[in-house]
């Protein structure tokens, strides 16, 4: 890797996980609120979808944006907008604001991620693209990990919450200020731009639907868990430290993992990964009630799923990379995207109904389902 690569790797790294720090915390915080003020588990869920809705459109415009502003620009330009949504949730405490609030916040993560993730993709050798993803995912995890601990210390009243991540999120654009020489060129060729369309997106999905419907997964179930297993846990008879603790377990998971799963990414068959990934996904979410009465095997068993869950985002991440460079890339990444707030957004809302309609187990009958689906399209394009 070249002065310049190193460069810019460090910087996207670590730009992507001070802004997990600070997004991480608030996400369930806001959940736990809602639970605490009466809403019921589907305006919980919808809430949450507001953001994922964002998410997915965001992959449609995205790649467009970058003919206008470089990677710098629209992570920190999104980090700021991210930033000042976080100080307007107690002015506006109702729920259609809340929703809009929501909205903006998911678009100004998915600029950032999107931004991020061109950046380090293009800094990344050929040969170990999946150990650089593996090291991003585990700087990822680590901001995601310490933004539920860090709630558990300045608590989930008033305004120390709110502003302790919008100033997290702040401080996620000095390592882009200090790197922005060594960000790669997302933009495009003349002849790409007259081409180029917000509906390309669609074509990932029919050419590559084994990736982009693992990261559709993976946002399900990310999105889904991370805001909805504290409402689950304080439902089974939890307290709200141990909910927390539950979320915390789930990035612990990803920690741990993320280094050799890209580093088996670069080593190994990556559909073949992919499978063993989605039939852990169905066995867990068949588990977790099982064992929910018991709290040591609860734990163990949302520490390993966040573990391998995140195989589904690694391999599928590192295969789209193998594929695409340059703006095909970023119009690829943009899909990606898409996917991933597809998954999101449909997760929270149907999630929600099922903990409605049959407590206090339905939420992982429905990841459940949806993760034995993924795997018969993996098995069934294999066979073919």
């Amino acid at each position: 890797m070249t002065n310049t690569q190193i460069k810019g790797m460090i910087a996207a790294i670590a730009a992507i996980s001070i802004f997990a720090f600070g997004f991480s915390l608030i996400i369930p915080l806001l959940s736990l609120l809602m639970e605490a003020r009466g809403f019921t588990g589907l305006e919980i869920g919808v809430v949450n979808a507001a953001s994922a809705f964002a998410i997915a459109g965001g992959g449609f415009v995205l790649p467009m944006f970058l003919r206008y502003v470089s990677v710098p620009t629209l992570i920190i330009v999104s980090a700021a907008l991210m930033a000042g949504t976080f100080c307007l949730f107690l002015l506006v405490p109702y729920f259609y604001t809340w929703m809009l609030l929501r909205f903006f916040m998911g678009f100004s993560a998915a600029a950032i991620f999107f931004g991020s993730e061109i950046w380090i993709i293009a800094s990344a050798p050929e040969k170990k693209r999946g150990l650089m993803i593996g090291v991003y995912g585990l700087f990822l995890s680590l901001g995601f990990l310490a933004g539920p601990l860090l709630l558990k210390l300045v608590g989930t009243e008033g305004w120390t919450p709110f502003l302790t991540g919008a100033a997290i999120v702040i401080l996620a654009t000095l390592p882009v200020v200090w790197a922005r020489g060594a960000a790669p060129d997302g933009g495009e060729t003349d002849e790409e731009r007259s081409k180029a369309s917000p509906l390309d997106v669609f074509r990932f999905f029919r050419s590559d639907p084994a990736v982009l419907w693992a990261v559709a997964l993976f946002g399900c179930i990310e999105f889904g868990a991370m805001g909805l297993i504290p409402v689950w846990s304080i439902r089974i008879g939890m307290d709200q430290q141990s909910a927390l603790t539950l979320v915390a377990l789930l990035a612990a998971g990803n920690v741990i993992m993320q280094v050799p799963l890209g580093w088996l990414g670069d080593k190994f068959n990556r559909r073949s990964l992919l499978t063993i990934c989605a039939a852990f996904c169905v066995i867990a979410a068949l588990g977790a009630p099982a064992v929910s009465e018991t709290v040591w095997p609860l734990y163990i068993l949302t520490a390993v799923w966040g573990g391998v869950v995140v195989g589904l985002y690694t391999f599928a991440l590192n295969e789209l990379g193998s594929r695409y460079t340059g703006a095909e890339f970023a119009r690829g990444n943009g899909a990606f995207m898409s996917a991933y707030g597809l998954g999101a957004l449909v997760a929270p809302p149907l999630l929600g109904m099922a903990m409605d309609a049959f407590p206090p187990h339905g939420m992982f009958r429905v990841l459940a389902v949806a993760a034995a689906a993924y795997l018969a399209l993996l098995l069934l394009r294999k066979r073919r």
